[in-house]
């Protein structure tokens, strides 16, 4: 092709032709940009199109772990709601007469309140996608700030039960260790009912009438609450992320 447009632009100048050869060379020339045009708009055109595919892609798998992680937080929040409830109970039963209350249900109350269940976020995408700038390539805004302060929200979920398992550990249990049967309120959970019976019985009105027990039960019921609320607080958002991921993908 370009032999042709050569062999053009000498037969013109052999015949003296000038004028209509910087015409012809000018038409060449607009040509050429035309085409140069022509294949960068091409090029854009297909690196838009892969862009929109890993964007879709990307979209697709992050609506897949936040649907997990919100399964799982929906579980969660109902037991640490239960847990709450029955904490509750037990606060209210401080400075009261428990003879009339049988040590089964002492003991259910003692093993759903105080149980140790935790939400354990799956962000292994997220945190690749992140590592990778993958991020930038979701065009809203937005959506793309939730990504990337997921980590965060996790933390700020998690925090009181943090505080709560500290309180546990630290003070609640070592206090009422020889006091409180153990093996008692583990027994009386349907998932341990293969554990035996302690070999004493739990000293409730003891701990019924103690003022450190008393204390130390409402500060852990009072994380539990504020750990419930911001429990809910995470869900809402990661269940707002998924109607934005839904309506991208609506307009895909």
């Amino acid at each position: 092709m370009i032999k042709f447009f050569r062999k053009i632009r000498q037969n013109l100048l052999s015949e003296g032709k000038t004028g209509k050869y910087f015409k012809y060379a000018i038409g060449e020339i607009l040509l050429v940009v035309i085409g140069i045009l022509i294949a960068l708009q091409i090029n854009n055109w297909n690196e838009k199109r892969k862009i929109k595919i890993a964007e879709i892609e990307i979209l697709q798998n992050l609506k897949t772990e936040l649907k997990y992680n919100l399964e799982d937080l929906e579980k969660i929040n109902r037991q640490h709601k239960s847990e709450f409830e029955d904490g509750i109970i037990i606060l209210k039963l401080f400075g009261t007469d428990v003879s009339s209350v049988s040590e089964l249900k002492l003991d259910s109350l003692m093993s759903n309140a105080f149980s140790g269940y935790s939400f354990e976020s799956k962000d292994g995408y997220i945190k690749s996608l992140i590592a990778s700038n993958k991020i930038d390539y979701l065009k809203n805004a937005e959506l793309k700030s939730y990504i990337s302060s997921f980590e965060s929200m996790v933390i700020d979920a998690n925090q009181e039960d943090g505080y709560v398992r500290k309180l546990l550990n630290d003070r609640f249990w070592p206090a009422t260790d020889g006091k409180l049967s153990a093996l008692d309120i583990i027994s009386s959970a349907e998932q341990y009912q293969e554990f035996p019976k302690g070999t004493y019985s739990s000293d409730y009105k003891w701990f019924f009438n103690n003022r450190e027990m008393e204390d130390l039960t409402a500060n852990i019921f009072s994380w539990k609450k504020e750990n419930v609320l911001d429990e809910q607080v995470f869900m809402d958002k990661i269940q707002k992320m998924i109607q934005i991921i839904d309506v991208e993908l609506e307009e895909e």
